[in-house]
């Protein structure tokens, strides 16, 4: 059998599987990784390095992972800024580990800011990370302060422009 037989059939028997039975795997769950670094200015035009995970491209359950989260952290925070170690990607494990604890959550992209970083993260559900996403930002202790979009997008638009 070729590997684009394997493939297809692969493919078609998570078409008979529910999300329940699927997101229950994470190795079908979660793409092995396949991250791009990108230089890209920002609004002020100061070069940046960026990072996109690209293993998304073709992801088969966007539908079922169909909210968009757009975490914004201004690193020029108050808070923020009392933070004298913080780093990357500690932030973006921080996020992931917390959402992953009332759901599936997929970091998707990194993008640098003038004044800190963006995260486009997307998740199964919605309700369930939005109590997460109010919890951290009540907790006194949380990492960092942030704000936070939260959008459908079943055909992630948002990062078609990245992934490509």
């Amino acid at each position: 059998m070729s590997s684009i037989e394997k493939t297809i059939k692969c493919t078609n028997s998570y078409l008979h599987m529910n999300w329940e039975e699927i997101k229950s795997d994470s190795q079908k769950v979660y793409p092995a990784s396949s991250i791009t670094l990108f230089m890209m200015d920002t609004e002020s035009g100061k070069p940046a390095t960026h990072w996109v995970d690209k293993a998304y491209k073709n992801y088969a359950f966007k539908e079922e992972c169909m909210f968009n989260c757009y975490v914004s952290i201004d690193l020029t925070d108050e808070f923020n800024a009392q933070k004298k170690d913080l780093d990357f990607a500690d932030i973006e494990e921080y996020f992931t580990t917390k959402l992953r604890e009332v759901g599936i959550c997929h970091i998707v992209a990194r993008i640098t800011t003038d004044i800190g970083l963006n995260l486009e993260l997307y998740v199964d559900n919605v309700e369930n990370s939005i109590d997460k996403f109010n919890e951290i930002e009540d907790d006194p202790n949380r990492l960092v302060n942030f704000n936070c979009e939260i959008r459908d997008d079943a055909d992630w638009e948002n990062v078609e422009g990245l992934l490509n």
